[in-house]
């Protein structure tokens, strides 16, 4: 199902791109050629993502964020800010991302692919965080403890599970299935007794109680004996939201699918508010 997503560049080629792009999703588009009339859009509308140009007339790309920001109503709104000061800059997008208080940064120009996979995450994590938030209000309400999920039997069998469970141990201080989820190139000649040794320091001395792993979403693609898997996942780390894309390779063994390889970059980094 589309969502509704506000559009505000003083760049009416660059909005027509966009439109047109948000479109073949089945989004409906929202538009705004300057901030004061983004602002009032926002306001009226509320929509479930805005993408803001940082540089425009009356208000700032900037300064609209921080409204929304100082807002309640639409303070956890996802934001985009997209401009070409990041292409001239050294800076990296999160960089610019968390001075902004905004969840991402594009830098113009972009592909129109990027752009949909940006936005497609920061609305896959808008309505996990939903989720996460109502069941921690239930939870409260409830005064009892919610059971931390349990990987499935026939995990093993399947990539997209044996990656979810990767990711996801670490809530569980699950080191040992951890283990298993690893082929031998992954494992560094650890055996399992000094792997969980190795990962229990690490979650010690990193506050892992503090911290949360999520798979959002996860697509594969299987040849043969391969399998490569791109994750979408969000690391809760204090007051810190980090957003990553990753592909993870696996091969498929006697002892089912095993992770070979993981290549990883953070997305976009914010505040929790």
């Amino acid at each position: 199902m589309g969502c509704k997503i506000l559009v505000v560049d003083d760049e009416f080629e660059i909005v027509e791109f966009i439109k047109a792009i948000l479109k073949t999703k089945g989004h409906t588009v929202l538009v705004a050629y300057d901030g004061e009339e983004g602002w009032n859009t926002l306001i009226r509308e509320k929509p479930d993502l805005a993408i803001v140009d940082l540089r425009m007339p009356k208000v700032s790309g900037l300064e609209l964020c921080r409204r929304v920001r100082r807002t309640p109503e639409i303070a956890t709104m996802p934001l985009m800010v997209i401009s070409s000061l990041g292409a001239v800059s050294d800076k990296p997008e999160s960089f610019w991302a968390a001075g902004l208080r905004a969840d991402d940064f594009l830098s113009k120009p972009f592909d129109p692919l990027t752009l949909l996979g940006r936005v497609e995450f920061l609305l896959r994590r808008r309505i996990y965080l939903s989720e996460a938030n109502h069941a921690r209000e239930v939870e409260a309400s409830q005064a009892v403890e919610v059971p931390v999920e349990r990987p499935p039997a026939n995990w093993k069998s399947n990539p997209k599970e044996v990656v979810r469970v990767f990711v996801e141990s670490w809530n569980r201080k699950d080191f040992a299935t951890e283990y298993e989820t690893l082929a031998e190139e992954m494992r560094g000649g650890a055996t399992k007794e000094e792997y969980m040794a190795r990962r229990l320091k690490a979650y010690t001395e990193m506050g892992g109680q503090r911290t949360e792993q999520r798979v959002l979403d996860v697509y594969e693609k299987i040849s043969h004996m391969m399998a490569a898997v791109d994750c979408l996942r969000e690391d809760r780390v204090g007051g810190q939201v980090i957003a990553k894309d990753e592909r993870y390779m696996l091969r498929k063994t006697a002892d089912g699918w095993k992770i070979v390889s993981v290549r990883s970059r953070p997305i976009s980094k914010s505040s929790d508010l």
